[in-house]
């Protein structure tokens, strides 16, 4: 079985509006560009270069390791072309969101393994977004408060408030160890956002489960070799998608939900 090291930081990111704000159904990748364009604003030197490969500072740029990271030698340009990055933004899903001045929200912000270290940059990022405002509105914003949360003791500390510029580093960390047990029996999964998995080149309309157990395996193991401990270097990347066989797709209701039963390997076609 593969061996991944790869500690998670989850964020709760609190704000306060300052203008009014506009934000789309699914909000998290205009987050996402905005907070790229602010933290190159702040950490690159070499705006000269048309690229990160070349810079001198690449290895100690906040910007570069989140947006351009240099990749382990096992780990080539062509059989990674864009490396996954180790910042997920998670907001309101599904449909626009209105916020009045004055009124408070947040976002989650998940930190994958060693990129961790950036987080006062990534909080001077977060601070610089509220002045050049974010949406379709493009409204200002406050930061107000940054707490660490661990996601099953439901703990929180605090790492950053709108009364200090201090950003304070011991987050709770989520390990392999930490997760808790499958259950047993049917097991339901919601893709929550658009979801595109690729096999044999082309993009995925009826997902089976071992095509989304190798999808996911070879993200985490990507992002495990790039940000985290390497473990996961030269295992055995076959063993799961055998193992995948043996659950049943029982119901595919849309291209974001699926229900599955561990079992014979038997598979039903999955209706629209």
């Amino acid at each position: 079985m593969l061996q991944f090291d790869l500690p998670i930081s989850l964020l709760r990111i609190g704000l306060k509006a300052i203008q009014s704000i506009r934000l789309p159904a699914f909000a998290g990748s205009k987050l996402e560009g905005a907070f790229g364009r602010t933290l190159y604003e702040i950490a690159c030197t070499r705006r000269d270069l048309e690229t990160c490969a070349p810079c001198p500072l690449r290895s100690i740029c906040p910007y570069a390791a989140l947006y351009a990271p240099a990749l382990p030698e096992h780990l080539s340009v062509d059989s990674l072309e864009n490396p996954p990055r180790p910042l997920v933004f998670e907001t309101h899903l599904g449909q626009e969101r209105q916020i009045a001045p004055g009124e408070p929200f947040e976002f989650g912000l998940r930190i994958v393994g060693k990129a961790v270290q950036h987080l006062p940059y990534m909080m001077a990022a977060i601070r610089q977004m509220g002045e050049h405002g974010i949406g379709l509105t493009r409204g200002r914003f406050q930061l107000t408060e940054v707490y660490s949360i661990h996601p099953y003791t439901l703990e929180s500390r605090l790492l950053s408030s709108a009364e200090s510029p201090v950003v304070h580093l011991e987050t709770f960390t989520l390990n392999a160890a930490d997760l808790p047990p499958v259950p047993d029996g049917d097991l339901t999964l919601h893709l929550q956002t658009f979801t595109h998995i690729k096999s044999g080149g082309k993009i995925v309309e009826s997902l089976q489960f071992p095509v989304l157990v190798r999808a996911l395996q070879r993200r985490v193991s990507n992002l495990e070799q790039i940000y985290g401990g390497g473990k996961s270097l030269g295992g055995n990347y076959g063993e799961l998608p055998l193992l995948a066989r043996h659950v049943e797709i029982v119901e595919q209701k849309t291209r974001f939900a699926i229900q599955a039963r561990s079992g014979k390997p038997t598979f039903r076609t999955p209706q629209p």
